[in-house]
């Protein structure tokens, strides 16, 4: 006797309904409470009051709250930069035809800060970045400085220093995922191309660059929404200062939130932070629908 297609409708969905209700009690009922709190003035902790759209409001007229988007950006749009650079670099010396114990060596060395938590790269960093560390004294020592700077305490610098670090851990996931993508490019392309007499720089640019575009905007759109609501290193590196000069969304959330015991407010900016990273992710998912539909 056949299955009756509701059955086996139903068979199906009970493989994915544990998944779904662990889902959404990790991620459906936490959105709920933060969009629940963002319509409440907690002024009072002990006795919220309904504020409507009050809170939304109040953080769009928040001239720190738009200082912090513009951070958000630059560190955002500056690491993701930095990390493409570094993996598409990486990932073509590795790729190079050499020793392979050689090149297993040194694979396993660059993916190293990426094993890290953010705790010891912030460490690491810290003292890399101040007055007698490392970075001032090789600076010095070539002549680019004439005095040490102080990297994460200085307005102009902090946001490099924070960039910089952040680069150092993350690049070695985007290095990884191209090198991989490198090793699908077929031989024959490239060597077709080098007998048409075409360089190496050229046959990256035009051979391997658009065999590989669609994972580098994967990876792109992956990096945006990380480091656009990146929290850990900045708030262990420099909390949001000098004088606000690192002052990101996230901080800003944590400030309103465990600071001021702002709920209402912090629950606001946390709601037009997931705004973001949906149109970000909207926008990877139309593209990516365009390209299957061709």
């Amino acid at each position: 006797m056949r299955e009756q297609p509701i059955i086996r409708y139903v068979r199906r969905l009970s493989f994915i309904f544990p998944a779904m209700i662990l889902l959404i009690l990790l991620t459906g009922y936490p959105l709920y409470d933060v969009v629940t709190m963002s319509l409440f003035d907690y002024r009072n902790p002990a006795l919220p009051v309904y504020a409507g759209m009050s809170n939304y409001k109040y953080v769009l007229m928040d001239p720190l709250f738009w200082h912090s988007l513009k951070n958000t950006l630059v560190y955002t749009f500056g690491t993701v930069v930095l990390v493409m650079l570094s993996g598409l670099i990486f990932a073509a010396l590795l790729n190079q035809k050499i020793n392979v114990k050689i090149r297993g060596a040194f694979r396993s060395v660059l993916m190293f800060p990426w094993l890290l938590s953010s705790a010891v790269v912030g460490s690491v960093w810290m003292l890399l970045l101040s007055p007698f560390g490392l970075l001032n004294w090789f600076l010095l020592k070539v002549g680019l400085i004439n005095e040490s700077l102080a990297w994460l305490s200085d307005e102009r610098f902090a946001m490099i220093g924070l960039i910089l670090a952040n680069t150092w851990k993350s690049f070695p996931f985007a290095m990884l995922m191209i090198l991989a993508a490198f090793q699908t490019v077929p031989d024959d392309i490239i060597e077709a191309a080098q007998v048409d007499g075409a360089n190496r720089f050229r046959r990256f640019v035009f051979i391997v660059i658009p065999q590989i575009k669609d994972l580098l905007f994967t990876i792109i759109t992956l990096e945006i929404i990380w480091h656009f609501r990146s929290f850990d290193l900045v708030f262990l590196m420099t909390g949001g200062g000098p004088v606000n000069a690192t002052e990101v969304l996230s901080t800003y959330v944590y400030t309103d939130a465990f600071r001021s015991l702002d709920f209402g407010h912090a629950s606001a900016t946390a709601i037009f932070m997931l705004i973001a990273m949906i149109a970000i992710s909207s926008l990877y998912l139309r593209a990516s629908l365009t390209k299957e539909g061709k």
